[in-house]
């Protein structure tokens, strides 16, 4: 497309905010996974502006393995086990991979996936963590 950019690069607000929330969550295993699927982290992340479509939210979706990215656009946060669901269906029955471990925080989107994947018999541990949390001197 022979574009040329012009003028300083900057980080935007929301690539901040997300390098900030990363450092609130203890790091996951030592060893890297090499079997597809084994392990997935998600995470969901708002947005003060609302798509063309809607959407307000943005659900990104790691393969520990591959390093392969997956992404999806929410309208509502409770959007995220009727999205995620098919889609780790999708990847065994299609694909072949079944998914055993998703690494995510404790928010309340995620407590319902846990409790669907149960209901649905996916045989998926989530594996959630808890926020530090930063003590503030008074």
């Amino acid at each position: 497309m022979k574009l040329k950019i012009k003028g300083k690069m900057e980080n935007c607000e929301n690539c901040a905010i997300g390098k900030m929330r990363q450092k609130n969550i203890p790091k996951g295993p030592k060893e890297k996974s090499t079997k597809p699927g084994y392990r997935k982290y998600i995470d969901l992340k708002s947005s003060k502006y609302i798509s063309t479509g809607g959407s307000k939210y943005w659900l990104l979706a790691v393969d520990e393995a591959l390093d392969m990215k997956f992404s999806t656009f929410l309208k509502q946060k409770s959007e995220v086990k009727e999205s995620f669901v098919p889609f780790l269906k999708e990847l065994q029955h299609t694909y072949g991979i079944k998914i055993e471990h998703i690494r995510c925080d404790n928010a309340g989107e995620n407590r319902a996936l846990e409790d669907l994947c149960i209901e649905k018999g996916l045989g998926i541990i989530l594996n959630i963590q808890h926020r530090k949390r930063h003590n503030k001197m008074e």
